[in-house]
């Protein structure tokens, strides 16, 4: 009874709700907050104004007894920079013609929104009233300064025109007023043609036309190409050394460099954020929308701005820090110059950035002006000495070392280092740089400058270690921080260990060698920087590996099948009656057979058993199949089926009309696990055309090991893995899956690449035989599909060599005769304008005129192009691709990449746009009833299941 009278008083006074009380206390304590903010303001604003009353009349009444002048002149030790009151004076005028105006306007205008308020208008003029004599008061002052009419001193003293004198010794603690106000103007410029940019776009339009046409035609802009430094990693490298160095003697200018880095990576992204605004139209990136402002002149002024003072802080020469701003301000100007030529981006993007990177650059070197961030800096250019003494700190050995131990820690140091350059760069010269199996062309260039830079670098730190050991230690952390990364790319990790070592002890050496006699703030300083530029390499390192080799777009959650018998397996070379399927075998498992069971009830078909051969590896070809049927097939391996990767299914080939979608995709990172391929599997393909770069492997050697673990890395990818075993593949190699970058016939590879092929895919019969080129053929209904190999024919003079050449001929002409439609499966890019040095049909346009001429001496008009390599999607409608003595005989093309690649355009123009970016297909859809006509849609896509292109053609029926 007395647990119910509870728990009813419980309810009856609402305690549960009390919770409703909370918003109300924490809206008065908000308020409260705010009234003590706003108090404290007041009260220091009016300490400050009673500060600077009392200390100027106390120098007026001072300087009238010492001097017996008149009272108020010591007032004029109040006087502000003369910047200063030309500044006031027109903001103050500007504001004065704005709101009187804007008031009065509104005021009589039938519409305004002061319409009929009076009082409103009234205390509109009143402010103006003011803001004109402010700006009259401040003008005054900026004429007459600094032997300003007697009348106006006082207002030195009681009003915000005048300054607290400063006191002797820190008189140079203050930053120079006219870095401040130019860096407020900047920044207002700035912020308003952001907000133009954002509200009025159409105000830019007229210059941004005339520039972009203008631009056009600067031929001579081309030649600028070499001196866009900014982003280049050399540039990048050098650049972390120099503000590295500056750091040992102004720690806060490193901060600053950092600090205006990230304001200016912030604004670039907020900015773009904010405001969609395409890319010209003649550019590549036409189709995005990032073009304001530029990003790039952004980083390049912040580069050209504060690159010259850490030379300043280096080496205390003015001129030299002129020099470089010289040389840096060129290099900023030829690249504006340049990206407006190339159509990169509109005039007013250009604009903006050099406007963000101007007001950030600024903003730091106004921050940098306040004498007291430079009490503990060596030397540097803002430093000033506090007191009479400047009070520095006792200098703290960490660990003693008599001068002889010292001398010889030093000795061994350089000798060392002096060894490990010598040995790494003959390693490097003769046997060859580190290198990553996955790099693409740009990497592969890359690498061995980059790491003979660094050892270079090195070499420097030895010379600079006989003068200076703590820069010389901070060097070879540095370096053997990077080199220890890059050979991680290629070495195990003991290896590249020992590579870092090589450099960090000798740096450490240096650095037992220099503590001794210096003060704790430059040990920490030192200790600092090295921290931050190992851990920014490493940072940096990581994040180029993620681009260059990492995916290029989410991966795939396919699950990861256990090995039983089988390793991988994929199926190819399909008809109307026949499929093969190669498989690798587990460890300890010698042969197999092939089931493949149609539609429950129907009978199943059965191969023979089959030894594995080279790396066991066994091809199993099934015949007596139903044209046009599904099939479930398991691989049943030494006596017992594998039901975990040893299943698939696949479907054969209609052998009338038919209607069907093909995939296909190029350019894939090796052992890529991307969403691409789940994506490629959900469209249903009855065949999926892998047309080259299947991995980037960039084989370099005649190595069948290395090819059987390149097949087996791309094949073993679960989400890659889960496609090959949905659906039959018909694959055809590019240059990185075949041999180095841009490989031909002269590649040490050509041979095993070959076999490998040959022993790895399933595949059509290929009329070069047993050791030739891989092209191929086959159809598919009333399609005739054509694949040609473009690599390892290939000469100075030829793509495809003679003997592929005439059988391409054949094919064409025949097929277009007796097929509905043709479909050339061609990795490389057509359209592309003449260019010897070219890794396309451009360094060949005598053989593609020729080719050309046969499809338009032919009369060929029912086909249509597949393509790889370049890193997009693109369609071509027929407009460009006609190369023949005459312009006729265009057709359809299809560009559909990169797998997973970062995206790059090539070649071109393509008359639906091209798409360049990762986690990209393109699909070939026939509509065939058997009619005298076919419909052909072509369509680039993304993982996401976005349709980026597409095009629809009909195609008439050869009679």
């Amino acid at each position: 009874m007395t647990g119910q009278r509870h728990e009813n008083w419980y309810a009856d006074s609402d305690l549960d709700r009390l919770h409703i009380f909370v918003p109300a206390v924490m809206g008065a304590g908000i308020a409260l907050s705010l009234y003590t903010l706003v108090r404290d303001a007041v009260h220091a604003r009016r300490r400050r104004s009673s500060s600077r009353r009392v200390t100027l009349e106390a120098h007026a009444t001072a300087r009238q007894v010492l001097t017996g002048g008149p009272a108020d002149a010591g007032l004029l030790d109040g006087l502000r920079p003369r910047i200063s009151y030309l500044v006031t004076a027109l903001a103050a005028a500007g504001l004065a013609v704005y709101v009187g105006i804007g008031a009065t306007a509104n005021y009589l205008n039938p519409v305004g929104y002061i319409r009929d308020i009076a009082w409103l208008w009234a205390v509109s003029l009143a402010a103006t009233a003011l803001f004109g004599l402010v700006a009259a008061v401040a003008g005054i002052s900026f004429v007459t300064w600094p032997r300003i009419p007697r009348w106006q001193r006082p207002l030195l003293a009681r009003t915000p025109l005048g300054q607290r004198p400063p006191a002797p010794h820190d008189a140079d603690l203050h930053p120079s007023s006219l870095l401040g106000w130019a860096a407020a103007t900047t920044g207002a410029t700035a912020a308003l043609m952001v907000l133009m940019m954002a509200r009025a776009p159409y105000m830019f339009a007229a210059a941004d036309t005339w520039f972009h046409d203008t631009a056009r035609g600067w031929d001579w802009a081309d030649d600028f190409a070499a001196l866009d430094l900014f982003g280049r990693t050399s540039v990048s490298v050098l650049l972390v050394v120099v503000i590295g160095l500056g750091t040992l003697r102004c720690v806060p200018f490193a901060l600053a460099y950092l600090g205006s880095v990230a304001a200016g990576l912030l604004v670039d992204g907020a900015v773009k954020a904010a405001i969609d605004r395409p890319r010209p139209p003649s550019s590549v990136l036409a189709h995005w929308t990032d073009s304001f402002p530029s990003g790039h002149l952004i980083q390049a002024t912040l580069i050209a701005g504060l690159v010259p003072m850490a030379v300043l802080v280096l080496f205390r020469r003015r001129w030299l820090a002129w020099g470089a701003f010289g040389v840096l301000g060129y290099a900023v100007v030829a690249t504006t110059a340049l990206r407006l030529y190339r159509g990169v981006h509109w005039w007013s993007d250009a604009v903006g950035g050099v406007l963000i990177g101007t007001t950030i650059v600024l903003t730091v070197l106004w921050i940098l002006g306040h004498g007291r961030w430079h009490r503990h800096c060596d030397a540097c250019p803002w430093h000033r000495t506090t007191g009479p003494a400047g009070q520095r700190h006792a200098p703290a050995v960490l660990l003693p070392m008599p001068v002889r131990r010292r001398l010889a820690v030093r000795r061994v140091s350089r000798l060392s280092l002096l060894a490990a350059v010598a040995v790494l760069a003959g390693l490097a010269l003769t046997v060859g740089v580190p290198r990553n199996p996955d790099g693409d062309g740009l990497v592969s260039q890359l690498e061995r400058p980059v790491q003979l830079g660094l050892l270079l670098l090195a070499a420097a730190a030895w010379a600079v270690s006989w003068r200076w050991n703590a820069p010389a230690a901070v060097l070879l952390a540095l370096v053997g921080n990077a080199l220890g990364v890059l050979s991680a790319l290629a070495y195990q990790p003991l290896v590249s260990m020992l590579v870092a070592a090589a450099f960090l002890l000798p740096a450490a050496g240096l650095w037992l060698a220099w503590q001794h006699g210096r003060t704790r703030t430059a040990l920490a300083a030192v200790a600092a920087v090295t921290v931050v530029l190992c851990a920014g390499t490493w940072a940096g390192a990581s994040v180029a590996y993620a681009h260059f080799f990492g995916p290029a777009h989410p991966e795939s959650t396919a699950a990861v099948l256990p090995v039983d018998r089988v390793v991988w397996v994929w199926s190819g070379g399909v008809t109307g009656t026949s499929a093969t399927v190669v498989a690798e075998l587990a460890r300890g498992h010698r042969s197999a057979r092939l089931v493949l069971r149609p539609d429950p009830g129907a009978t199943e078909v059965t191969t023979e058993v089959v030894p594995a051969g080279p790396g066991r590896v066994v091809r199993l070809t099934a015949t007596g199949l139903r044209p046009d049927t599904p099939y479930a097939y398991v691989l049943d391996v030494d006596g017992s089926p594998d039901h975990s990767r040893g299943v698939g299914r696949l479907r054969t080939m209609p052998t009338g009309p038919a209607s069907f979608t093909v995939a296909l995709g190029s350019c894939a990172r090796t052992g890529s696990n991307g969403s691409v391929f789940d994506a490629i599997a959900a469209v249903h393909p009855l065949l999926y055309l892998q047309t080259g770069d299947l991995h980037y492997g960039n084989p370099a050697a005649a190595d069948p090991a290395l090819f059987d673990a390149l097949y087996r890395r791309v094949l073993t990818a679960p989400a890659q893995a889960a496609l090959y075993r949905s659906v039959p593949v018909s694959y055809v190699w590019d240059d990185h899956d075949y041999g180095p970058n841009d490989a031909d016939s002269t590649a040490p590879t050509r041979g095993v690449a070959r076999a490998a092929y040959r022993g790895h895919v399933p595949h059509h019969p290929m009329p070069a035989g047993d050791n030739g080129a891989i092209y191929q053929a086959f159809s598919v209904g009333r399609v005739r599909f054509v694949l040609t190999d473009t690599r390892s024919e290939r000469t100075a003079t030829t793509m495809l060599g003679a003997p592929q050449l005439a059988w391409l001929e054949n094919e064409l002409v025949t097929s277009a005769r007796t097929h509905a439609l043709v479909v050339w499966v061609n990795p490389d890019p057509w359209i592309a304008a003449p260019d010897p040095a070219a890794d396309n049909w451009g360094a060949y346009p005598a053989e593609r005129r020729h080719l050309a001429d046969v499809v338009a001496g032919a009369g060929i008009r029912n086909l249509v192009m597949l393509a790889g390599d370049a890193h997009m999607v693109a369609i071509d409608d027929g407009s460009h691709t006609g190369y023949s003595s005459t312009g006729s005989g265009g057709f359809p093309l299809l560009h559909a990449a990169a797998l997973d690649r970062p995206g790059n355009v090539k070649g071109g123009p393509y008359s639906e746009g091209a798409f360049p970016g990762a986690g990209q297909f393109g699909t070939l859809s026939v509509t065939d009833d058997g009619g005298p006509t076919v419909e052909v849609d072509l369509a680039g896509r993304n993982w996401r299941g976005e349709t980026l292109v597409a095009y629809h053609t009909t195609i008439a029926v050869p009679t």
